[in-house]
């Protein structure tokens, strides 16, 4: 099933061509890692929006919301939940659904439906490191009872690498940012960090590739972002931009945190609403496989 979300993923990324001053001086001489901790408390979070789009390509181009809330315990990120919304270019999801003598075999129809479900919004809900997917390009094949995939890992789902890799809340990323940063003003820091330098401090950094291992090259890709911080000394928005392939477009994000300490409760969906894996499976049928899907 990894292999699978990482194939799509992977996939899906071609199709696209992607990938406040404070106000007190004890506001301004807080350390913000130290603010962000004391927002560590159980059943408490904060809520963000993720702009997404490319630029450098003149067509099959996508923009994009991610919408979510993130729930705390004392050592950090306990759950999230976000729904992600692509908008695409017409005819940037055409998959060849023909064969040269023939019409279209029955993994190919099915493959244009799993890249037209990239259209419909997808929700994730990630608890203790499990993630349950909703709707997106799994879920015209679910059980029609069990709107719910249970994956059987941490993911931040197929459009995961589209949305923000580089998440401020989370305790060691914001340390690490800082630690490099090559501006530092009152209430704005910017710098670089590598795709392998956030692969080792970042569980959201590694949700969003499906927990895969980094190509060498892939570990060298340095993200550029912009942090800056509201009153409190917390993150309030955060700009990123990267371009993973030397002659791809380049991927911008654009998140804005806002509700800090407000009350975030993010439970798993009822047991009885989730798909396994392989009723996933079933779905498309005993003899038509999905493709590069494994059931573990």
């Amino acid at each position: 099933m990894k292999r699978y979300i990482a194939g799509l993923a992977c996939a899906a990324t071609a199709v696209l061509g992607a990938p406040v001053l404070a106000s007190t001086a004890h506001a301004q001489a807080a350390d913000p890692i130290t603010a962000l901790k004391g927002q560590l408390k159980n059943g408490q979070g904060v809520t963000y929006v993720d702009t997404m789009k490319t630029q450098g390509v003149p067509k099959n181009t996508i923009a994009g919301h991610r919408k979510g809330e993130l729930q705390f315990s004392t050592s950090g990120i306990s759950a999230s939940d976000h729904t992600t919304e692509l908008r695409f270019e017409e005819g940037a999801l055409e998959f060849s659904t023909r064969e040269e003598d023939g019409d279209a075999t029955e993994e190919q129809k099915k493959l244009s439906k799993l890249f037209a479900g990239l259209a419909e919004p997808e929700r994730v809900v990630r608890v203790n490191k499990k993630a349950y997917l909703s709707g997106g390009a799994f879920g015209q094949f679910l059980p029609q009872d069990k709107p719910w995939l249970g994956y059987p890992g941490d993911t931040l789902g197929v459009t995961g690498s589209l949305g923000q890799l580089v998440n401020a809340a989370e305790p060691s990323t914001l340390k690490a940012l800082l630690a490099n940063a090559t501006v530092k003003k009152p209430a704005a820091y910017a710098g670089k960090i590598t795709f392998g330098e956030l692969q080792k401090v970042s569980p959201w950094f590694r949700a969003s590739g499906d927990g895969r291992k980094l190509s060498g090259e892939q570990a060298k890709v340095a993200i550029n972002w912009k942090l800056f911080l509201n009153a409190d000394r917390l993150p309030a928005r955060l700009a990123t931009s990267y371009t993973e392939f030397s002659s791809g477009p380049t991927w911008t994000v654009d998140t804005r945190y806002t509700n800090w300490g407000s009350k975030v409760t993010i439970d798993a969906p009822p047991a009885d609403q989730v798909a396994t894996t392989r009723e996933l499976q079933a779905g498309f049928e005993a003899d038509t496989p999905i493709p590069l899907l494994t059931v573990k």
